[in-house]
């Protein structure tokens, strides 16, 4: 009989397949370690990058909220000059005066329309788990929350409106306002620069507005104090807007270090 020869390989110790085992443990662990900081470095920068474009949004508040206060503020005079020509009769020798004001409605829309794009993005995306700093996004709320609030209030101008202009149309003659606004409009369209006459129309030197009767007056006088109340408390408004977005943007520059 042939006899085979069988080779046999020594067993290996338990402690090889230890080290076996923790060397691919090891490398498992290490693997997700660097996916985790991966992933915790994306979430970082992707905070920064709102953070960044949250303080172009805030700039961008700012400025206009300062803009739009500065605006109602020169409404208010328009209105108290308006108040006073209309109170004692000065309309019927100045008619102009009263166009002019017309020109500039003071009873306009003014309205606030925030730099939102940020915010939106981190509330509809579920992406204001991405600011680890607490009082960073307790400011940002807080601010989101005071704005859409107040602008809850700007519905009351164009109902204000509404009314004002159902009386304003007895003081106002639809077609100098069409002429006027022609003859502007045609010396605009012959020239390649901004032409400025103070306003957007051109009116006639010498306009006759007739007299009011005393309850149309009277009236009249009344809507334009409730329109310079309402115009007072939106700068108040404004301001404290404005306020909170310069608190908030000072805020997100020092917890961020950004510019």
């Amino acid at each position: 009989m042939e006899v085979h020869a069988h080779t046999h390989t020594a067993r290996k110790k338990w402690t090889h397949y230890f080290w076996e085992f923790l060397m691919l443990f090891l490398a498992v662990f290490c693997g997700f370690l660097a996916e985790y900081q991966l992933e915790h470095k994306i979430e970082r920068d992707r905070e920064k990058q709102f953070m960044q474009t949250m303080v172009e949004d805030l700039k961008s508040d700012s400025a206009q909220l300062n803009r739009l206060i500065k605006l109602r503020k020169s409404r208010i005079k328009e209105l108290d000059t308006l108040f006073h020509i209309i109170a004692n009769d000065e309309y019927l020798k100045d008619g102009r005066k009263v166009y002019q004001l017309y020109e500039f409605p003071y009873w306009d829309i003014l309205r606030f329309f925030p730099s939102d794009r940020t915010m939106q993005q981190l509330k509809n995306g579920g992406n204001l788990r991405l600011i680890r700093k607490k009082n960073v996004s307790n400011a940002l709320i807080k601010y989101d929350v005071l704005v859409r609030n107040f602008k809850e209030y700007e519905s009351l101008q164009a109902e204000l409106a509404t009314q004002i202009n159902q009386h304003l149309e007895k003081l106002i003659d639809p077609l100098i306002i069409e002429k006027a606004t022609r003859a502007f409009a045609e010396k605009q369209l012959v020239v390649d620069t901004i032409v400025s006459r103070g306003g957007r129309m051109d009116l006639p030197s010498d306009i006759t507005i007739l007299k009011l009767a005393d309850t149309d007056k009277k009236i009249l006088l009344k809507y334009i104090i409730q329109v310079k109340t309402l115009y007072l408390q939106h700068i108040r408004d404004n301001m404290s807007e404005k306020k909170l977005a310069e608190e908030t943007l000072a805020l997100v520059i020092k917890e961020y270090h950004l510019k």
